[in-house]
This record gives structure tokens, sequence and C-alpha cells, in this order.
């Protein structure tokens, strides 16, 4: 709990400076929102430890295969980080590039997703074999 207190004032004191810095010159302002972005993204990350502890005893436990928990955990982490770079280019009026990268995103995501659909798809035609 004190961490998410801790960013939250570290992005309401980092959204202050921006904007304050930014009413007069602009490109010092973009510069402090990037550093308080890039503070707030370090510290979610040190959660993702926690996170990724659950997950392996989550896979120890029932015993599936660990390629889809792995897929997973790359989709999410593309999802986010491309978010978080979109947000920050729709925050510097880069609106056009913005799009372009939610496009990588999601072609990225598509990539990684294509073996898990194989295989779903693999075991659906065994199923239907087998009735």
């Amino acid at each position: 709990m004190s961490d998410i207190v801790r960013i939250v004032g570290i992005s309401l004191a980092g959204g202050i400076m921006a904007m304050t810095v930014g009413q007069y010159r602009k490109e010092f302002g973009i510069v402090t929102a990037l550093i308080c972005a890039a503070v707030i993204f370090m510290y979610a990350a040190d959660s993702l430890n926690a996170i990724i502890t659950g997950l392996e005893r989550i896979i120890d436990e029932t015993g599936v295969e660990i390629k889809y928990f792995t897929s997973v955990i790359k989709v999410v982490g593309i999802a986010y980080i491309t978010q978080f770079g979109v947000e920050i280019l729709r925050d510097c009026g880069e609106n056009a590039i913005a799009l372009k990268l939610e496009l990588a995103g999601k072609v990225f995501i598509m990539g990684l997703t294509l073996p898990v659909i194989a295989d779903f798809l693999h075991a659906c035609m065994e199923a239907v074999k087998l009735i």
C-alpha cells in the first residue's frame, strides 16, 4: 500500500513540475514528464518480482506447461510497455507516432500468440478425432 502512495506522490509532484516548467519552456516540461514517467515505471517494475514468483508457484502446482504462462506474461508486458509509450507520445502531442506504436504493439502481441493459437487448434482437432 505504501508503494502506491509513494508512486501517486511522485506522479503528482512530477505532473505539477512538468506543468509549471512547461509554461516557460515546453521542451523542459516534456523532459520533466519523461523523467517522472521513468521513475514511476521503475517503481512499478519492482512489483514484478512478486508477480513472477506467484506465477512460478501456480505453474508448479498445476503442471501447466510454462510456455503458456511465458506467452501470457510477454503479451501483458508488451501491452503495458506499449501503452506507456503511447501515452507519453500523446502527452507530447505526437498522436501519429502514438498510433504507429500502438499498431506495432498489436503486431508483436499477435506474433506471440500464434503458437498458443496453433496448439489450441491442434488440441481441438485431436479432440474431434476422438469423437
